[in-house]
């Protein structure tokens, strides 16, 4: 058993002379902490006595902790420039402890928020803050940009007479996970009414206040629905790549101009990397 522990020792010295002689390895610290516990504790020994030796049981051990899946804590950064998706120069952020460190703290994007630092950096002026921000929130840019890129899907009965509330609206929002107030929504001028086979599947757009204070035109598509399996409208593509038509021809290019779902611009890249 001596014999060949110091074999494996040998061997191991003899490997990591060679990767030290070698001009193209990288050797970087890593923090990789796992937390264990023996699973059965070796018997404790009295002062000036023998000490036990260990048996093969004593080195069995139970995984308590694994630090890299281990959720990380947040801490609070002061940006030191504009960055999109994070913030504004002089903006107090709350960000995960190595996310922040690695990509804001490291490249001096950013820096710790102690009290020096929020008194030197820190933009607490209100009208100071309207100005330099531009939008009402921090999360406005990014809430604008997932809007712009919806495909709202309106689902009308197929079978019942209906004209087009914001309530309507506001559930659609609800089954794609926004919580929209209908005070929030302004209707296009003109109504629409159903069911009307003729406006299937064709688009108009709806405009959100964010704040009270910016607003983002809403890509909407009218898709009738009935319970009678043999008069439902099923479609075999998703609703980003069906054709955008406008109920309105008026609206064509303000429809036009909206953005395209991320999906659809994930898949027109695939196809051009193929």
């Amino acid at each position: 058993m001596l014999k060949c522990t110091c074999f494996c020792v040998n061997y191991l010295k003899t490997q990591s002379t060679f990767l030290s002689n070698q001009t193209n390895v990288i050797v970087q610290q890593t923090r990789n902490t796992f937390i264990l516990k023996r699973k059965y504790p070796p018997r404790l020994h009295k002062k000036y006595e023998k000490t036990v030796r260990l048996k093969h049981k004593h080195f069995i051990y139970e995984l308590v902790e694994n630090t890299n899946i281990k959720k990380q804590k947040m801490i609070d950064v002061i940006l030191l420039e504009t960055m999109k998706d994070w913030g504004v120069k002089g903006q107090m952020i709350q960000v995960p402890s190595i996310k922040g460190y690695e990509t804001l703290i490291l490249p001096k994007l950013a820096t710790y928020a102690t009290p020096e630092n929020i008194e030197k950096y820190v933009i607490k002026d209100a009208l100071i803050k309207q100005d330099v921000f531009g939008y009402s929130s921090q999360f406005v840019e990014r809430t604008m940009t997932l809007l712009s890129q919806c495909y709202l899907r309106i689902r009308m009965s197929l079978d019942v007479p209906w004209t087009i509330e914001k309530w309507h609206i506001r559930t659609s929002f609800r089954c794609i996970g926004f919580i929209v107030p209908e005070d929030a929504i302004t209707l296009p001028e003109k109504t629409i009414s159903g069911p009307d086979m003729s406006i299937e599947n064709r688009e108009f757009y709806v405009t959100v206040k964010i704040n009270n204070r910016e607003e983002v035109k809403v890509r909407c598509k009218i898709h009738h629905y009935t319970s009678d399996p043999e008069r439902m409208i099923i479609y075999d593509k998703p609703v980003y790549q069906l054709s955008n038509i406008a109920i309105f021809p008026e609206d064509q290019p303000i429809l036009d101009s909206l953005p395209k779902h991320r999906l659809y611009k994930q898949e027109i890249s695939d196809v051009i990397d193929d």
